[in-house]
């Protein structure tokens, strides 16, 4: 038998993309995170959803969620920045990322004007996380800052 030749597509016609043509995950997120860098916070926005629902079990959602939450509280969205923080500080407390998001979710409940729940979390930083000194610090700073 004769070996067949692949169809050609017509001029115009869209092809699909090879698995191989896919972009790898790390560089998705990559991507994502230097719109974040440079101020392009919707554009960020849309790179990290897509990453976080086309990789839910990679190790980089835990991170991903957290420059979500930022990309949120950039531009002021602070109920929706704090949903993404409170998430990483619960669904993946055993992460680098956990001190931090805890922190962040305390500045944006107190953004939000939710003093005592603010003060609560703020207080908690040092607590959950004795070992990380600098969310610690960020957490005394903000909770001075709030009159806690």
């Amino acid at each position: 038998a004769a070996p067949v030749a692949p169809p050609v597509a017509s001029p115009g016609a869209a092809t699909p993309l090879s698995p191989a043509a896919a972009t790898p995950p790390k560089s998705e997120y990559g991507a994502a995170l230097e719109l974040y860098r440079a101020g392009q916070y919707e554009g960020a926005e849309n790179g990290l959803k897509s990453f976080i629902g086309k990789n839910p079990k990679s190790r980089l959602v835990a991170d991903a969620t957290y420059y979500l939450g930022e990309t949120y509280y950039q531009r002021g969205r602070h109920r929706e920045a704090a949903e993404q923080y409170l998430k990483v500080s619960t669904d993946y407390a055993e992460t680098s990322r956990a001190p931090d998001s805890m922190l962040r979710l305390g500045m944006a409940l107190q953004a939000m004007g939710a003093k005592e729940q603010a003060c609560a979390t703020l207080g908690e930083v040092g607590r959950k996380y004795p070992a990380a000194s600098a969310a610690k610090r960020g957490a005394d700073r903000e909770m001075k800052r709030a009159g806690c």
